[in-house]
């Protein structure tokens, strides 16, 4: 008998300790991070998502760490999910991670829209502001004021969407002049604080910024989701989930639902176009 109530004992113990286990798993949050011009409509669909599953954390990080850090932090095992608003460069492709391609997004021309009341400029334009052989926007049949230009780091994703997109930037120099904004929140604030200023931002960014913030058209095509699906925009950027081989059913079912007719809805209703 006593030796009945010791194996129960342990039977139950055991039970008690798989139990826990079985909450912990349940609740260890998926972390996902990278580039910071994604950071707002993965935290939109994280949201839904979880609403729609109260017991399932998925954290985003609200810092931009660029797409090397969500690409290096997703093959270190550090990110569940990493995010990277550009494809794979071929040193990269060799860390064996899994690609999916969530959404496409327009990478505009923005100016401060309180200031500056012109609604579009050429590609030869906008080459000529940023090697400084524009400076004043009176130049462009705008008010007689200096032009604020802010630019991004050349490695990214932004930026490299901008030398890809239009031929006479390929290779362009830019002048001493222009304000380097390291992170997507940094050029946001700036747009927005600055008076006469212009700079690379995205559809989803000036969607967020509540009309304080104009995208320009380009050669007469306007920017947004029906010029980025029809191919006619030149200036796009791939927004990327960066799976390693830190998978679970909860990642799978997470991915699922952005690809699914929910998840599609929030991207468009954030000015991207869904990638099936």
């Amino acid at each position: 008998m006593k030796n009945m109530f010791r194996y129960m004992s342990l039977f139950f113990s055991m039970l008690f300790i798989l139990s826990i286990a079985s909450v912990s798993m349940a609740t260890e949050p998926v972390k996902i991070a990278g580039s910071g011009g994604m950071i707002t409509l993965v935290t939109e669909l994280a949201e839904a998502y979880m609403k729609k599953h109260p017991d399932v954390v998925i954290q985003v990080k609200q810092k931009s760490i660029e797409a090397k850090g969500g690409i290096m932090g997703t093959y270190k095992g550090i990110l569940d999910i990493g995010m990277a608003a550009r494809n794979l460069k071929d040193s990269e492709k060799k860390f064996g991670l899994k690609v999916i391609e969530i959404a496409r997004v327009a990478t505009v021309v923005g100016v401060n829209a309180e200031s500056v009341p012109i609604d579009g400029i050429t590609s030869q334009q906008l080459c000529d502001i940023y090697r400084g052989k524009i400076t004043n926007w009176s130049e462009l049949g705008g008010p007689d004021a200096p032009i604020k230009v802010f630019t991004r780091p050349d490695p990214d994703s932004t930026k490299v969407s901008v030398r890809k997109g239009i031929p006479c930037f390929k290779n362009l120099k830019e002048a001493d002049g222009v304000v380097v904004m390291p992170k997507s929140k940094d050029m946001f604030i700036a747009l927005m604080k600055n008076s006469y200023s212009i700079g690379f931002t995205d559809s989803v960014a000036v969607l967020k910024s509540k009309g304080k913030i104009k995208a320009l058209k380009l050669d007469g095509i306007t920017p947004g989701p029906e010029s980025v699906a029809s191919g006619k925009w030149p200036i796009v950027k791939h927004f990327n989930l960066l799976l390693g081989k830190k998978r679970n059913k909860t990642i799978d079912d997470f991915i699922r639902f952005i690809k699914s007719p929910e998840g599609s809805k929030i991207i468009r209703k954030n000015n991207a176009v869904p990638v099936k």
